[in-house]
């Protein structure tokens, strides 16, 4: 009997791990929209079609994935996974949620190696950069209207932290630091100028840009475990590791994997995958994904829990009001300097007035429409 009920349970538990590698595949496949977009798929199908978990659950779940780095979305997907399915599960569930972005990047990868040096290809290509601009601006705008709410101290923290990037301080320590000074603003006034020497030392991070497969993976995997914030924020940490100390990038190539990242399924953390391919291959898209994924696998094994209650925590809301002050202000740079290399010819300008007139005044047009409007509007001008 024992033998029959082992049996039964090896079989319930591969149908479970077969729904959820079934389902998480069809997600991350049609997860277009943003997190908003990507969150109303996965509510769809986990709690309205499925019923793996209700719906209070999955808003506890969603609250607490904003409060840890790493992508919301798929944070979600892997702790229905594991609702439905265990440790397993979890498992499971995002490296099928995961998998079909990290494919269509790799073979967009290996396209635009091929043929981006094609005239018209490289005219498709020029529009994007424009659209992401509009993107990234039209983000800044909105997280600031919400994070910000006329806080005097997130208001300075957030001017703090854009000269800082301006300047080329490292963003995750001025992230940090930002979370550190609200915090002890709010609790001890009189340590706040202490704090705010964060800023003000020259801190940046010394690197040797002679390549290896493990720097590629450590360079992810710590972009993945201090990602807060808009995936925009995404494009200043890979602009400091991959562009300016290791050169292993340029900008523009940056500013694609960006853009692949937007018109890919599932999270913009899929542009780690491009970025990978663009530096050594199929090697380099797979390393970069794994690096910039797994900490949110270990993140969801074990503070899931934790965090659902330390979410409570007035005084962890100060340090996290902090980061999101930050984040926004490192956007806000990354913005800038995509806004003087997006204008230097007319038909860019152009394509950042029209972009960023539709993602300011028609809030819900899909950002793949943004995306390839400007790679079309590139294609055109560029042939007038």
């Amino acid at each position: 009997m024992s033998l029959v009920n082992a049996d039964n349970n090896i079989e319930s538990t591969g149908k479970k791990l077969g729904e959820i590698a079934v389902s998480c595949l069809k997600l991350g496949t049609i997860g277009f929209g943003g997190i908003a977009g990507m969150i109303a798929t996965i509510e769809n199908e986990m709690v309205v079609k499925r019923k793996w978990i209700d719906h209070q659950h999955f808003m506890d779940v969603l609250s607490a994935s904003y409060i840890i780095p790493g992508p919301n979305a798929v944070e979600v997907v892997m702790h229905c996974g594991k609702e439905r399915g265990g440790r397993l599960g979890l498992v499971v569930a995002g490296v099928c949620y995961i998998l079909p972005a990290m494919l269509i990047c790799l073979l967009f990868g290996y396209f635009y190696q091929k043929y981006s040096s094609l005239p018209d290809v490289q005219n498709f290509i020029f529009g994007l950069r424009p659209a992401t601009t509009a993107l990234v601006i039209g983000t800044v705008f909105r997280l600031a209207n919400t994070t910000l709410k006329n806080n005097k101290v997130l208001i300075a923290l957030c001017l703090l932290v854009f000269v800082g990037s301006l300047f080329g301080l490292n963003e995750v320590l001025l992230i940090l630091g930002a979370g550190a000074i609200n915090y002890f603003a709010d609790t001890t006034r009189n340590k706040l100028p202490v704090f705010t020497g964060l800023f003000l030392s020259p801190i940046f991070l010394q690197i040797n840009s002679r390549f290896s497969d493990s720097k590629l993976f450590f360079i992810f995997l710590k972009i993945g475990a201090v990602l807060y914030g808009s995936g925009y924020v995404l494009f200043a940490y890979m602009d400091e590791f991959l562009v300016r100390h290791n050169h292993w990038l340029s900008r523009q190539q940056l500013i694609d994997a960006i853009a692949v990242g937007q018109i890919t399924p599932g999270p913009i953390l899929s542009s780690a995958t491009f970025a990978g391919y663009l530096i050594n291959g199929t090697m380099g898209g797979v390393l970069a994904t794994a690096g910039i994924f797994l900490p949110s696998f270990f993140i969801s094994f074990f503070l899931h829990k934790i965090i659902s209650s330390a979410r409570k925590s007035q005084n962890l809301r100060l340090f996290l009001d902090g980061l999101s002050a930050a984040s926004i202000s490192v956007i806000a740079a990354v913005g800038v300097h995509l806004f003087t290399s997006s204008v230097q010819e007319w038909q860019g300008a152009v394509i950042l007035a029209i972009c960023l007139a539709l993602t300011l005044f028609w809030k819900r047009l899909n950002t793949v429409i943004i995306i390839l409007i400007g790679s079309i509007g590139g294609f055109l001008l560029l042939h007038i």
